[in-house]
């Protein structure tokens, strides 16, 4: 993090609680139980930390603050996660982390403010929105700044139209907006921060200018489960507000054996804008030849996801909401085929709409269903692979 970021976050802290400070001397390692574990970088290492933490009678919250000054990032790191796995949802305890430079650091102690909604956070994840850096797992890659505006959403309710492709100028004042709002609701209590958010979504929901209407859903869908009535009044549409097609457009007639390049296209049929949120993988296509029900070919990039608890699907809503202006149109590619036999073929595809699923939930007031319902965007076409 760059030094502006970290002189703001210690000022933060400075000016909202004393904080006490961490021995100079950290902990031991003449014969220290946890190292070897904190060293490792999987949920099964920090599961062995917190089982030994429990068999020596120690608070994990207090025992893990002293390997803030370790030489090792990784094990730093492994610090900070073990302390959120264990629940410590103070923010002074991770006061020796503040100041640490290391990328996957600042990321656990993100993690871990948002996880645990620590409200005494949010300097210090103001002061992240200038980090860039970039992380990358397994699971996928994100950068700092990005995952710190994330948390100040889940945790404060509240937007305040930062954009990282904006001028600094604009940033700077979004930055100071959320500040000067902190100031004067951090000792409110959680419960107003939810409904004053839960407004503020609706009010960026309803207006023209899609960056903010974009915003708003986002907000709504990270605010969670007391934000959803105002979100399914922002997603609702008629069957006929959206249309989609297959469209395949192969240089000559396909053969057995060819792939045929095409693209389901969804368009808004209405007059005002509409969301949807596409996974990330594209469409399920299958082929068919005769019965529908018989002899189905898959062809598909990846499939949906099963279904998922209410905040889970929201936090996932978030990630992939689009907005479509009236008259837009989306195409997500994907190709169709080989088949094995010459022939006539029923091309079906689904796309599955995560917002459609949530209006869905909203009938029975259940968690949303599978993928595999009529809460899909579906069309189909036929094609002809020639001898």
């Amino acid at each position: 993090m760059c030094v502006i970021s970290r002189t703001i976050a210690v000022c933060w802290a400075i000016l909202l609680a004393a904080v006490p400070s961490v021995s100079a001397a950290g902990p031991s390692t003449a014969a220290d139980a946890l190292l070897p574990y904190l060293q490792g970088d999987d949920p099964q290492s920090r599961s062995q930390v917190l089982a030994v933490l429990k068999e020596e009678g120690r608070s994990p919250c207090q025992a893990l603050r002293a390997y803030a000054m370790s030489p090792k990032s990784r094990v730093r790191e492994s610090a900070v996660r073990v302390m959120n796995d264990a629940a410590c949802s103070d923010f002074e305890a991770y006061s020796g982390y503040l100041l640490d430079s290391a990328a996957g650091v600042v990321d656990a102690l993100i993690d871990a403010a948002r996880r645990r909604l620590m409200a005494g956070a949010v300097p210090f994840l103001l002061g992240c929105l200038s980090d860039r850096r970039q992380i990358v797992t397994g699971e996928g890659s994100w950068s700092i700044s990005e995952r710190a505006h994330r948390a100040l959403m889940v945790i404060t309710c509240q937007s305040f139209h930062y954009d990282v492709t904006a001028s600094r100028d604009d940033q700077r004042d979004a930055v100071t907006r959320w500040r000067q709002w902190f100031l004067a609701r951090r000792k409110l209590p959680r419960d107003e921060w939810v409904q004053e958010g839960i407004e503020r979504g609706r009010d960026y929901a309803r207006r023209d200018y899609g960056p903010h209407r974009l915003e708003g859903l986002r907000l709504l869908a990270l605010i969670g489960p007391r934000a959803l009535p105002a979100l399914r009044e922002a997603l609702a549409r008629r069957p006929a507000d959206l249309t989609a097609e297959v469209a395949c457009a192969p240089d000559e007639p396909p053969r057995p054996g060819d792939i045929v390049p095409c693209a389901l296209v969804v368009r808004n049929a209405s007059k005002h804008p509409l969301a949807i949120a596409p996974p990330p993988d594209g469409p399920v296509v299958r082929l068919s030849q005769g019965d529908p029900a018989h002899d189905q070919v898959p062809s598909a990039r990846g499939s949906p996801a099963a279904g998922a608890d209410i905040a889970e699907a929201l936090d996932a809503f978030a990630d992939r909401v689009v907005d479509l202006a009236p008259g837009e149109v989306r195409r997500f590619e994907f190709n169709a085929g080989p088949v094995l036999l010459s022939g006539r073929y029923r091309l079906h595809v689904e796309l599955d709409d995560l917002s459609s699923r949530l209006l869905d939930s909203s009938k029975t007031g259940a968690a949303p269903r599978s993928a595999a319902t009529s809460t899909a965007i579906e069309a189909e076409t036929m094609l002809r692979f020639e001898r």
